[in-house]
């Protein structure tokens, strides 16, 4: 197994997967420490968890540990969801420090929750956002704090539409002031806010420490709205996630950016495709690593 020094000196990509992408082998029996298996059969340098039932406690954590070492594998980041405008912050970020402690346990480097995960185009104006951030900032800058005593850097994406787009999300950072905090760089979520990809990695190139891929189908908002599993932008476009490559992703010049500010991350495939993930994750992965090299 090449060490990530040789990785770096070869150009490899480190790819990760995003444990959400097995949810369709969770629902026919697969375990957590299965998945592990999996993705270590699929060929993944590292796994990014986030909480399950099965990965609730200091004792569940513990468990994942030690499976993942026995078989070389490493916790590239930890992921979850949450809603900093819920109605009782404190449990909230008591909820997230539980879940730093399961990520320290982990020997995760990272620890990434959510903002405002909201999809609803019509709802947050840039008024709206403005007022926001005297109530989340204070909340998130606990959060981090508390992190990083315990060695874990904090990291934040372009993800919904409050918290999104490169304007919004440097506003963010300034106000958050702390530079022990990374971000992510989530190659999809962008499309959300009719922004692109190359506009957030050029941007935000000094923080990126991690990298979220997937692909989305677009289609014109000027048409009628394609059916289920179909999104509108805040634009009043629609998306639909699709296997990495049959989307509008344009991957090689975004790689080529990422290359050449020397990004040596992982690249974590965050799979929700309605594709099933058995056949079209492997070949996602295959697409990305020949884009990769592609970049060159």
């Amino acid at each position: 197994m090449l060490t990530d020094s040789a990785r770096r000196s070869k150009r490899f990509m480190k790819t990760s997967v995003f444990l959400c992408s097995y949810e369709s082998y969770y629902e026919k029996g697969l375990t957590m420490l299965e998945s592990v298996d999996l993705a270590v059969k699929q060929g993944f340098d590292a796994i990014e968890p986030y909480p399950t039932k099965e990965l609730a406690t200091l004792e569940d954590a513990k468990r994942l540990a030690e499976h993942a070492g026995k078989l070389g594998i490493p916790v590239s980041c930890f992921s979850m969801g949450c809603d900093m405008l819920s109605p009782d912050t404190a449990t909230a970020v008591q909820r997230l420090k539980h879940y730093i402690d399961i990520a320290s346990e982990l020997r995760a480097p990272y620890f990434h929750h959510t903002l405002v995960p909201h999809l609803k185009p019509l709802r947050f104006g840039q008024a709206d956002f403005e007022s926001l951030l005297p109530q989340i900032v204070p909340a998130v800058r606990e959060v981090c704090d508390y992190a990083s005593e315990r060695g874990i850097m904090c990291v934040y994406e372009d993800q919904g539409f409050v918290f999104n787009g490169v304007e919004r999300f440097g506003r963010f950072l300034t106000e958050l002031d702390r530079k022990d905090v990374g971000v992510v760089a989530d190659l999809g979520n962008i499309l959300f806010v009719d922004e692109t990809p190359e506009q957030f990695v050029g941007r935000f190139s000094n923080r990126l420490v991690h990298v979220h891929v997937k692909d989305y189908l677009l289609k014109s908002g000027e048409g009628a709205y394609p059916g289920p599993a179909w999104y509108m932008t805040r634009h009043g476009n629609f998306l639909r996630d699709t296997v990495f490559g049959h989307g509008s992703i344009s991957f090689v010049p975004i790689f080529r950016m990422l290359r050449a500010i020397g990004y040596d991350g992982y690249f974590s495939a965050e799979y929700v495709a309605p594709e099933p993930a058995e056949k079209w994750l492997p070949i996602s992965m295959d697409n990305l690593k020949r884009y990769y090299e592609q970049a060159q």
